[in-house]
């Protein structure tokens, strides 16, 4: 009897599964869509220690702090003691607080405290 009630009861949940997994990913609903790739936000802090201008990019703290060079676009914030900046404004040993794309490795702020 029990041998006949698991396979009865394995049938069962071989029969349900792919609605089980079809069910997980469901449509964006309302608001103009969605399904976009979540980034994930990584922050760093310390002394710049090298900056690119050519190619827009800027170390900040060592590299055993695992930063790597961040790359600097359009959509960078750069700000310099709460004032508006640019990049052909940062110096090296200035204070940087970065939030960076992890994967990426595109900065979207740098907040410089001189």
């Amino acid at each position: 009897m029990f041998k006949r009630f698991s396979w009865v009861f394995l049938a069962l949940a071989l029969v349900a599964l792919p609605a089980v997994i079809n069910a997980a990913g469901g449509s964006g609903g309302g608001g103009g869509g969605g399904g976009g790739v979540k980034t994930y936000e990584a922050r760093v802090t310390g002394y710049i220690t090298a900056i690119d201008y050519a190619n827009g990019t800027v170390i900040v703290g060592q590299s055993y702090y695992g930063s790597g060079a961040l790359k600097i676009n359009s959509s960078t914030k750069i700000s310099i003691d709460t004032a508006n900046g640019s990049l052909d404004e940062l110096k090296l040993n200035d204070w940087a607080e970065c939030r960076y794309d992890y994967v990426t490795k595109v900065a979207t702020k740098i907040s410089v405290t001189r």
